[in-house]
């Protein structure tokens, strides 16, 4: 038996207006549309005029697929949230992944120096 564990990250409760939204971690089929839709998304927020905010409601269609794929919302749910909440929950589903991916990169760092990561 190995001594090796790897991190698979627990869901993140938020709070969507009255409903309790788990935010859970990325899955590597939906890694390049949510690296796209993050990127568009502080692109967005960097730049934060009426033009920009106009062109990510056009290109927001990797928003929707992510926060179906990254949340506990239903499509039903989904379409009933505001556009600005959805993109506010957008950043906090960005804001949580970047986290799971802090502490694997930490284990992977401890792994190429010669360390047993810990099974936190």
């Amino acid at each position: 038996m190995s001594d090796i564990h790897i991190l698979f990250p627990e869901p993140v409760p938020v709070t969507l207006g009255r409903l309790q939204v788990l935010i859970n971690p990325v899955r590597l089929p939906d890694f390049e549309r949510f690296g796209e839709a993050g990127a568009r998304l502080f692109e967005m927020l960097g730049n934060f005029t009426a033009e920009e905010i106009y062109r990510y409601a056009k290109q927001s269609g990797d928003l929707q697929v992510i926060l179906l794929r990254c949340t506990s919302l239903t499509r039903w749910s989904l379409r009933r949230v505001p556009a600005a909440s959805a993109v506010e929950l957008m950043v906090h589903v960005v804001r949580v992944n970047s986290s799971f991916f802090g502490r694997a990169l930490v284990a992977a760092a401890s792994v190429v120096a010669g360390q047993t990561p810990s099974s936190n």
